[in-house]
């Protein structure tokens, strides 16, 4: 049996205080009633339907962008411009535009490539790879250079070179006659022989031509043109290459010593050390010149990326290695412990 107020729809009260639930069209509904509501809501076909057509909708959509990305990843354009790359790439090897069939065959060698380039990053080949980190390395410098690799005006090149005249200073040259007098042929009497030939030279005044049976055959030459002091330095060592820039053109000199023996010099043409003018080393200074504004256009390229990291070094694992003795020491250092002291 129902009670008269719940026959009646009265709010039922407590303790003088009405209590009443949700109201639906006007009537209150009480919490097992909103319960039941939901519960026959979820038993009704209709509701079963409503959420399967949803859940379809967004998996058949999903599986539509996951379709469309695949087909868009194995979809390779040969563009125009990179048929015009392509055309122009011909030209410059062989001097002539390629013929249909040749120019079909530099579309499929592109083709092939992308392909392949693509295949490998999906496997995973460029992971760990060095020389491809290497390589995308100088990618990433070279774009950093790219602007600054136009042509300076004519004021920026003068600029330049004014202020750094010195680095373009021209060295020194000399050229000579020498008299050779062999260390392995005559023995402790190379250099005295040396020095009595410089005494009649010296008093006769002879050409070297008229006195070269006086000294040894020389495997080089017994005349130089000019030469720089580094020059030299290279055919006969650093100590003769000092001695000979000492000199003064005109009379005999020596016996200088090189690796060869001893030398009996006439300098023949001095020219000193002189700073040029720019038409002179114009192309040294456009190559030098371009090649600093490079360098400073990597190092500020790499100062604005290095900003956006923050590195952290294993301090522990650095100072084990730094402190840690390599094979070769170790083993040297164990050698050189087990020589005896002799007294």
């Amino acid at each position: 049996m129902h009670s008269t107020a719940e026959q009646l729809d009265l709010p039922i009260e407590t303790a003088g205080v009405a209590r009443t639930g949700p109201k639906v069209h006007g009537r209150p509904v009480a919490r097992r009633g909103r319960s039941a509501l939901l519960h026959r809501l979820f038993r009704e076909p209709l509701f079963h339907f409503l959420v399967a057509g949803t859940v379809l909708l967004g998996v058949t959509a999903l599986f539509e962008r996951l379709a469309n990305a695949n087909k868009n990843a194995n979809r390779i354009q040969v563009s125009a411009p990179e048929i015009q790359r392509l055309r122009e790439v011909w030209i410059r090897q062989w001097g002539r535009a390629p013929d249909s069939r040749q120019m079909q065959s530099l579309i499929d060698d592109y083709v092939q490539e992308e392909v392949l380039y693509r295949e490998a990053l999906a496997s995973g080949l460029d992971k760990d790879d060095t020389i491809v980190r290497r390589r995308l390395v100088e990618k990433m410098e070279f774009l950093s250079q790219e602007v600054a690799s136009a042509a300076p005006s004519e004021n920026a090149l003068q600029e330049y070179f004014e202020a750094n005249r010195e680095k373009f200073r021209i060295p020194g040259e000399v050229a000579f006659s020498h008299i050779y007098f062999s260390t392995s042929k005559r023995g402790s009497t190379a250099e005295g022989d040396a020095s009595r030939a410089l005494v009649g030279l010296s008093s006769r005044r002879i050409s070297v031509t008229q006195f070269s049976g006086m000294g040894d055959p020389f495997m080089l030459q017994n005349e130089y043109p000019l030469q720089t002091r580094q020059q030299v330095k290279e055919l006969f060592g650093d100590e003769f290459a000092g001695k000979v820039f000492q000199l003064e053109p005109g009379a005999w000199a020596g016996p200088l010593r090189s690796g060869y023996g001893f030398h009996l010099v006439r300098i023949l043409q001095k020219l000193p050390s002189r700073v040029p003018e720019l038409a002179e080393v114009r192309g040294q200074v456009l190559t030098d010149f371009k090649n600093r504004r490079l360098q400073t256009a990597s190092e500020a390229f790499y100062s604005q990326l290095r900003r956006r990291y923050q590195v952290e070094v294993d301090k522990a694992a650095l100072a084990a290695a730094e402190a840690e003795k390599s094979p070769s020491s170790v083993s040297s250092g164990s050698q050189g412990a087990m020589v005896p002291d002799v007294d």
